[in-house]
């Protein structure tokens, strides 16, 4: 029997997208992806010095609220020149386009050399499908929906940075380490020469 959430998951990393209408979940399916997405992120925060109970709920926490804030700016941005009826929800696609961000731990088997620009060219494609799910399952012009991504990207980073504000304020951002002081060069005294007995060498 086949699963439509993960068909639907697949699909979208190819870049096939239905209409709106047909992502339709029971909604632990969702949420599911959207938790262990969160997980993940706590697995790979290793700079962060919180409890694995107080990580895990930190970055879970931070997923599900750029989800929400995502789907909420999105229903609106998409209906302005009535470009999109608002039929349907958004919530389900938005979370099934977030899938492609499971390889993300896979990454950190690489070397630093491979890994972080293979973390670039997955961000990038993560967007790509994220714009492209938008675009076909809404019927609203593809630069309109990057607008919209244009506009989000600083809303989502000030999301990103009071958290992190708010987890520097419990602790569990450790304070970078003072450079060490180099020690002072010693300087030695030039020799003196000998004393000798005034006379001139023959």
């Amino acid at each position: 029997m086949q699963n439509q959430f993960l068909d639907d998951l697949l699909d979208l990393v190819r870049l096939r997208v239905k209409p709106l209408a047909h992502y339709v979940y029971p909604w632990w399916q969702p949420a599911l992806l959207v938790t262990l997405l969160g997980v993940f992120s706590a697995a790979m925060a290793e700079q962060f010095s919180a409890p694995p109970e107080g990580r895990i709920l930190f970055f879970v926490a931070l997923n599900w609220l750029e989800l929400l804030l995502m789907a909420n700016f999105f229903d609106w941005w998409l209906r302005q020149g009535n470009r999109w009826n608002g039929e349907g929800s958004l919530l389900p696609l938005l979370a099934v386009a977030q899938g492609i961000q499971v390889l993300e731990p896979l990454l950190s088997w690489l070397p630093d050399d491979v890994g972080v620009p293979v973390s670039l060219l997955l961000a990038a494609y993560s967007v790509m499908v994220l714009i492209n799910a938008l675009t076909v399952a809404t019927g609203v012009a593809r630069t309109h929906v990057i607008g919209g991504i244009l506009l989000f990207t600083p809303i989502a980073l000030a999301l990103y940075l009071s958290m992190m504000l708010l987890a520097n304020s419990l602790g569990w951002i450790p304070d970078p380490p003072e450079p060490v002081a180099k020690p002072a060069p010693t300087q030695t005294a030039p020799a003196k020469p000998a004393a000798g007995n005034g006379a001139l060498p023959l």
